[in-house]
């Protein structure tokens, strides 16, 4: 795998210091027989470990295949580098193909990663007497980010799971980590939506407790009523009609990776990280990845039901989401052939 590179160390220095490599423009991906452009959102996050162990597993390079892997770019939309043929496929969370079928840009899951959140909804010391079911969230304010994000969509999801409507509880923004410790201690918020690993820094400042752990596959289903699919790998489906051999092997790489994941320890998978991913605290990574590890219990296919009740919640808050049919955004065919050929 390369990272517009010679080596992937070099490739993340410059992604740490803001810079933005771009394929030369006079080629495009399919003008190089076997080259793929994957772009991800966000390579250090710890969310995406999954394209660095598949890189470092050597998965990435097998049948000949020689993948450039670009880190989100802030300048241009994933959609439109999708549809202008710049990148062949993106690695980011599953709603970003809901959303670009309802724009007109129709593409397609060929390989589901997560199926949880992968974050905690904390509840505000001061206020968890007075919500203990998801029935209970109506009056409620939600430390959730902008209305787009997926933390307003995990918040949307427990008030509708709740019996609730959307407009029975405000939705705040957010304005940074301590900032939003204040707002939970001095009553202004009564619950924060945390990604991991932030959760466990409002319960270290003794603001809040955790209401539903949605980090794991048990909790998702406990609170959701079924999986709720995040990070996956897609791309345009006219492109996947185009070349069928680049979903194939990428669905090939990251069923065999996701394989790993889930028949290795935790200590086993840190240990092929890289530094200039993990960063120099070790130890505090390995308890990160730990509480991210679970968000990966799969093997790679869309669990239906998951797709259609994320397309649901999405439409419960923006009508304009209806129109979409969910079927059009995935496509289980390429992992089906990677699981029958791996397993």
């Amino acid at each position: 795998m390369k990272i517009l590179a010679p080596t992937l160390s070099l490739a993340l220095m410059l992604c740490s210091q803001g810079m933005h490599a771009e394929p030369v423009k006079s080629i495009k991906p399919t003008d190089t027989p076997n080259r793929i452009v994957l772009l991800v959102d966000e390579i250090k996050a710890i969310r995406s470990f999954p394209i660095v162990l598949a890189e470092r597993l050597g998965y990435l390079k097998d049948d000949g295949m020689d993948v450039t892997v670009m880190n989100i770019r802030d300048d241009v939309f994933h959609d439109q580098m999708l549809m202008d043929g710049r990148v062949d496929a993106v690695m980011a969370y599953y709603h970003h193909n809901i959303v670009n079928q309802s724009k007109g840009n129709s593409t397609e899951a060929v390989v589901t990663l997560g199926v949880t959140p992968g974050s905690k909804v904390l509840v505000a010391n001061q206020s968890k007497e007075k919500f203990k079911t998801l029935a209970d969230l109506k009056g409620s304010r939600f430390i959730a980010g902008g209305a787009g994000s997926s933390k307003t969509t995990v918040a949307n999801y427990l008030m509708l799971e709740g019996g609730n409507k959307l407009d029975d509880y405000t939705r705040l923004g957010t304005d940074g980590k301590d900032k939003n410790v204040v707002a939970l201690r001095n009553g202004a918020a009564d619950f924060v939506v945390a990604p991991t690993p932030d959760g466990n820094f409002y319960e270290a400042q003794g603001v809040a407790t955790v209401f539903a752990d949605l980090t794991t596959v048990e909790g998702t289903r406990k609170n959701f009523g079924t999986l709720f699919p995040s990070n996956t790998i897609f791309m345009a489906s006219e492109h996947v009609k185009a070349h069928p051999e680049i979903a194939q092997h990428l669905a090939n790489a990251f069923v065999r990776t996701l394989k790993y994941i889930n028949t290795h320890t935790a200590e086993e998978i840190a240990a092929l990280i890289p530094i200039e991913i993990s960063g120099k605290d070790r130890v505090t990574y390995l308890k990160v990845l730990k509480e991210q590890i679970p968000m990966f219990a799969n093997d790679g296919r869309m669990p239906p039901d998951g797709a259609a009740k994320e397309l649901q919640v999405l439409a419960e808050f923006n009508p304009k989401f209806k129109a979409v049919k969910v079927e059009q955004t995935y496509t289980n065919t390429f992992v089906d052939a990677a699981l029958k050929k791996f397993h």
